[in-house]
């Protein structure tokens, strides 16, 4: 038992990997080698004014370039200022409640004894895929070859920005797109694919745990068979959801701005982006749905054959024999069968996934609050105020 307490406290999907020791080696982590928010304030700064410095220098050297629509790109502040920081920011946030939800399932005794040790290989899985060196190799290098890639193609669709001009059909990019290719964009879509990599871990150990013997509770208050501490887990990424809805409305808005689109495009997109974070955060809870299938199905065979039982017994002495009502005060009888009425309704109610209102609202406010800016180019400001406040009143 002490072996598997200790793959516990090993336990974190945040701490570890080449990048964390680099951090370190920065000075940027704390004692519990997670990252400070000086390290996040360190990190976005670092990626939004290296481009800004080399924008204000080459504008000065260069009187054919200018680049002072860095300062009002959008996109810009969103990726390197926001979403850099939120990514670093809120890790160690993620680190505790994901070690606490993994150890809710020992610590409500949700796996049995006999799996403790398959729960335990669960987690040094999950840990051990969460540091890999290969896999944040893999991502530094896709991430590199994208930026690349990327950086000429917006310059030869813009033909002229702060990060480069196309000229003659060939896109240069200017001091800050350099700097912005090589470092500032790399850095964010790191952190992005690495949060993404995460949430895929997670999602495999929630699948491991899933296939499990688990000793659920089909009349348990939570109406989850005991798995309602799941319902957290989305809003563990929910401040992820917020920046890269944030860089995804930014975008939008700047598109808008070059290019008008039809109305109804724009709310497609907006609909389908809400359901798409809202669905991909909640999709590895699904998981659970085959196992609280299953316990519905056993519970309403087990307490439907208690009930029964007992409304017989109960029919028998009060109805049959034809007792009167004053014999039956005090009696606790009818509380028994109203408790066991009680029982079934709660099994009938028993949720198939392991999810409530509030997480979904959560999730839905992180990503829909930055889509704002966006309704905003589709529908005036003072109409839309008029429009909420005849909702209201």
């Amino acid at each position: 038992m002490s072996e598997i307490a200790s793959a516990d406290e090993r336990f974190s999907l945040v701490v570890g990997g080449p990048f964390h020791s680099v951090l370190r080696r920065l000075g940027l982590t704390g004692a519990d080698q997670l990252p400070t928010q000086g390290a996040a304030f360190a990190l976005s700064l670092s990626a939004w004014l290296l481009p800004a410095l080399f924008v204000i220098a080459q504008s000065l050297a260069d009187d054919r370039y200018s680049g002072w629509g860095f300062f009002t790109d959008w996109t810009v502040h969103t990726r390197y200022l926001l979403a850099i920081w939120i990514m670093v920011a809120t890790e160690r946030y993620a680190n505790d409640r994901l070690v606490t939800l993994a150890q809710q399932f020992r610590a409500a005794h949700i796996v049995s004894q006999a799996d403790q040790p398959a729960f335990k290989s669960a987690l040094a899985i999950a840990d051990r895929r969460s540091a890999s060196a290969l896999a944040e190799l893999v991502v530094l290098v896709f991430v590199l070859i994208w930026s690349s890639f990327i950086a000429h193609y917006t310059v030869a669709l813009e033909g002229r920005s702060w990060d480069g001009m196309d000229t003659a059909g060939e896109s240069v990019l200017s001091w800050a797109g350099e700097v912005a290719c090589f470092f500032s964009t790399p850095l964010f879509l790191f952190l992005l694919l690495r949060w993404i990599w995460r949430f895929l871990v997670w999602s495999g150990l929630l699948f491991r745990v899933s296939r499990l013997s688990l000793q659920l509770i089909p009349i348990h208050p939570d109406r989850s068979g005991g798995l309602g501490f799941l319902a957290n887990f989305p809003g563990i990424f929910s401040g992820f959801v917020f920046a890269l809805s944030c860089v995804i409305a930014a975008a939008m808005v700047k598109d808008l701005r070059l290019e008008e689109q039809a109305a109804q495009l724009v709310w497609l997109a907006l609909a389908g982006w809400l359901l798409m974070s809202i669905g991909l955060i909640l999709g590895p809870l699904l998981v659970f749905v085959r196992p609280l299938y299953d316990l519905r199905e056993r519970a309403l065979i087990e307490y439907g054959r208690l009930a029964s039982q007992h409304h017989l017994a109960f029919h028998r002495k009060w109805i049959r024999a034809n007792r009167s009502g004053d014999e039956l005060m005090g009696s606790p009888d009818s509380s028994s069968a109203s408790d066991l009425n009680a029982t079934i309704e709660a099994v009938q109610h028993l949720r198939f996934v392991p999810v409530d209102f509030p997480a979904v609202l959560q999730l839905l406010i992180a990503a829909g609050v930055p889509l704002l800016a966006v309704v905003a180019t589709q529908v005036p400001l003072a109409d839309l105020v008029k429009w909420i406040a005849g909702a209201i009143f």
